[in-house]
């Protein structure tokens, strides 16, 4: 069942659901930047003029962020808009941590260290405030900027999520118009890609922002009001960053793998749930409704005039019904799991965003190859690169 009807071969249907969905947008920068202005992040006692500023730099953000996307989707770039500045941000922050090499002051004493681990390691190496040993185990093991083990479980991450992409089920299929012509049908492992990861931790996201409007805005973080005894209060650190109490806490990955297993059990055992729990519902329900279920590949089937082989037309459906509601699940269910992995192990919402980056950098590899080969030279790739015709 799909709970947004929209006909995209009809142009004006097109036009309002775009519309629409950035009107959502900049409606959802205006609401988040006002919640963090009034919630004192930017400081308190703020005048009008200060307000005003801000809102028109940071909605003013969100606004260029829509048009870029806009752009991309117009057929100035590759795929959806989303996808592809997404994609590039997480590329981005990935190398920033592992190669930046922006200065960061990290003591009271002025002392400097490099954004990026195998930056900071070289320079650790050579420091004159620290011993060869010490610079090699901080390099390691600092909690405050990215470290050498973080960049090797973000590796190790996407590493994980690149194996998946291999599995897929091959369906035999034939043309039911022209005898001899035979041909597979791939069911890849990760039917919706990293979707389903996308929607826990948006809805993470929802419940935290929630509370923080309630805690912050309503309670004025007050632990002896009402709303904090139920949700908790948060702790400031550095003026900057708000940890939760319980019981929102519960709702955050746990501190470390084994201080999740021994001494947070219950949040390990509440965020891995919720990970899991609202991934796969989200996997199930979404194959259903975004065009891609056994139902709707069945109807494609039928109007280019194939079907599978050894099966009548009629029985296409049942078939591919055994197949693509498991894979989609399946799916979401490995990578939830690699991400409670990720995120268990410290790298603290970075984890989430190379299974999303991954997934999501394949699709586009698979749409931009898709392009090229039914337009050869006409293709976007082909234009981009500025030799249409010759590519």
């Amino acid at each position: 069942m799909k709970f947004v009807s929209v006909n995209f071969k009809l142009q004006q249907d097109r036009e309002l659901f775009q519309s629409l969905t950035k009107l959502f947008a900049l409606l959802q920068y205006f609401v988040l930047a006002n919640i963090f202005i009034f919630s004192g992040y930017y400081g308190e006692n703020l005048s009008i003029v200060q307000i005003g500023l801000l809102n028109l730099q940071l909605v003013g953000a969100g606004f260029v962020a829509i048009l870029v996307s806009e752009i991309v989707d117009k057929g100035f770039g590759f795929a959806s808009g989303t996808m592809t500045i997404n994609t590039i941000v997480i590329a981005t922050n990935l190398i920033a941590d592992t190669f930046g090499v922006s200065q960061i002051t990290v003591d009271v004493d002025g002392h400097k260290e490099a954004q990026g681990s195998v930056i900071n390691l070289i320079q650790g190496m050579r420091s004159k405030h620290k011993t060869f040993l010490g610079g090699l185990v901080s390099a390691f093991n600092r909690d405050y900027l990215p470290n050498l083990s973080m960049t090797l479980i973000v590796l190790g991450t996407g590493a994980a999520v690149c194996y998946l992409q291999s599995f897929r089920l091959e369906l035999p299929i034939r043309s039911t118009k022209a005898r001899g012509m035979n041909n597979v049908y791939p069911i890849r492992l990760l039917h919706i890609g990293g979707l389903s990861v996308i929607f826990s931790y948006v809805l993470l996201t929802i419940i935290h922002l929630v509370a923080f409007v309630l805690i912050q805005l309503v309670a004025k973080n007050d632990p002896s009001s009402i709303i904090c005894k139920i949700l908790g209060h948060y702790e400031t650190v550095n003026n900057l960053l708000y940890v939760p109490s319980f019981p929102l806490s519960l709702l955050t990955p746990p501190i470390s793998f084994f201080s999740g297993l021994f001494q947070q059990p219950l949040t390990f055992v509440v965020y891995s749930g919720f990970m899991l729990i609202t991934g796969i519902w989200f996997a199930d329900q979404w194959q259903a409704m975004s065009g891609t279920s056994a139902r709707d590949i069945a109807v494609q089937f039928k109007e280019q005039g194939i079907t599978l082989t050894g099966r009548r037309e009629q029985s296409v459906a049942k078939e591919l019904e055994k197949v693509v509601p498991v894979a989609s699940v399946t799916g979401a269910t490995l990578l939830a799991l690699i991400t409670i992995v990720g995120e268990c192990l410290g790298l603290k919402g970075k984890a989430a965003g190379m299974v999303v980056g991954v997934a999501t950098g394949f699709s586009l590899l698979e749409l931009i190859s898709l392009d090229y080969q039914q337009s050869g030279g006409q293709s976007a790739l082909a234009q981009v690169l500025g030799a249409p015709g010759r590519f």
